[in-house]
């Protein structure tokens, strides 16, 4: 809000807060159901793991016995050392004991700027999801 008005305050910039805010809100709502073209599913290779979409580029990383391993997503593959592997099968390759995939890995997707381990990502997917749920339901 600050940065809003700060902006407005600009020379040559609009002055009142209330119409920028319901402009602003217009643009913002009749873009909603607008897929931008960089979003397009269609247009982007991946690999969807269960209800969590890795992009291409995005980075896995393993910790084992002292030190990192890495995989990553190449088309619509996760591929490690030249193979084709499943996030369960990149977990398990360093471990002497059954692995959960995900606790065990951290993700970091094209724009991240930090590695996330792969639970927390479902859980704000799936908290995002129940919020839109419950803001859909409100609306209608």
């Amino acid at each position: 809000m600050l940065r809003l008005v700060e902006h407005l305050a600009q020379p040559g910039g609009t002055q009142d807060i209330s119409e920028s805010l319901a402009t602003a809100l217009e643009l913002w709502l009749a873009a909603d159901g607008e897929t931008p073209a960089a979003a397009d599913p269609a247009g982007m290779r991946g690999y969807q793991w269960k209800t969590l979409f890795l992009p291409e580029g995005t980075v896995l990383r393993s910790w084992s016995y002292g030190e990192h391993n890495y995989a990553c997503v190449e088309g619509d593959k996760i591929m490690h050392e030249g193979a084709s592997v499943t996030p369960n099968q990149f977990a398990r390759s360093f471990a002497r004991t059954a692995r959960n995939a995900w606790f065990d890995l951290s993700v970091r997707r094209p724009g991240d700027k930090h590695f996330k381990i792969a639970s927390r990502l479902r859980q704000e997917l799936a908290e995002e999801e129940k919020a839109r749920a419950i803001t859909t339901s409100h609306i209608d």
